[in-house]
């Protein structure tokens, strides 16, 4: 997939959200990838934050994967339940997660996040994702100088609309082709996004025309994950997004709406997903977009 003479929308503006409080304070920006790219990038957000004490969010598996672009001081990334195995990083890039993780901030950060979709992710690197499952990866390990390039131009430009559309013309010049995804794999993807996830698994193995095995193994052999896994992850995803944008009552019909059984079903999805229970996530989420506060 080449893009390189599709235009940039030179009207699109970013969405920007400030917040002051003992806490600290940050800007939010957010914005939407040029048209051609919505398939693959869901958004783009930047941050610019400065916070008093160090502070620590639950960043919570979706369907999503971020390529997040760091101008200011590493942030600190660790698994909950596994001392010892955390990790410093300033700019990383995931794959897809299957369970919650913890970010730690202290002091001055700003950058940019890219928000690709699994498949979008899979295009950008040009080969099969499932090394990548569970696992924070510094940029440069997998795009080298493209994200060396990409860092410096992001950081040189004067603003949140700039960082976007040059966003816009990089990753549109740098995107495979999705015929270098197996075409059963995209059929199935495309089954999944269209139905938030709420497609049995078992027609789209039958409409696919591969053994259920097969299908299986070559789904999570390119995107990292399971259909199966992944399909609850975009019911999660939407609970996580209506939560962010202040739907944080009424949870069984919040649960309903995402394509759950009940309740029961949504709490046990949220609690293996992230942690806690959905009360308690809509409790932590912090102000002005901020994020879930662990």
């Amino acid at each position: 997939m080449t893009h390189r003479s599709e235009p940039i929308d030179a009207r699109r503006r970013a969405t920007v959200r400030r917040h002051a409080s003992a806490l600290g304070r940050w800007e939010l920006a957010s914005g939407l990838p040029a048209e051609p790219l919505r398939p693959f990038v869901r958004e783009y957000t930047g941050w610019d934050e400065r916070v008093a004490a160090p502070l620590c969010r639950r960043e919570l598996p979706t369907e999503e994967a971020p390529l997040v672009i760091n101008f200011g001081e590493p942030f600190h990334l660790f698994t909950p339940g596994c001392a010892g195995r955390g990790r410093d990083l300033a700019s990383f890039v995931t794959g897809a997660y299957d369970t919650y993780q913890l970010v730690e901030s202290s002091g001055t950060s700003s950058g940019v996040q890219v928000n690709f979709t699994l498949l979008g992710l899979r295009l950008l690197v040009g080969r099969p994702i499932d090394d990548m499952t569970n696992r924070a990866v510094a940029p440069e390990d997998v795009f080298g100088p493209f994200v060396r390039d990409l860092t410096d131009r992001l950081h040189d430009a004067p603003s949140w609309d700039a960082r976007f559309a040059w966003l816009d013309r990089a990753l549109m010049a740098h995107m495979c082709r999705r015929a270098s995804v197996p075409a059963g794999v995209l059929w199935a993807w495309d089954r999944l996004v269209g139905s938030q996830g709420n497609v049995p698994i078992a027609a789209v193995v039958r409409e696919v025309g591969w053994s259920r095995r097969h299908f299986i193994a070559q789904f999570k052999h390119e995107l990292g994950v399971s259909p199966k896994v992944l399909a609850r992850m975009m019911r999660f995803g939407q609970v996580v997004r209506w939560l962010r944008a202040g739907r944080t009552t009424d949870l069984a019909g919040l649960a309903l709406d995402a394509g759950y059984y009940d309740q029961s079903h949504l709490n046990r999805d949220v609690r293996e997903f992230a942690g806690e229970t959905p009360g308690a996530l809509a409790r932590n989420l912090l102000p002005d977009g901020g994020g879930f506060t662990a």
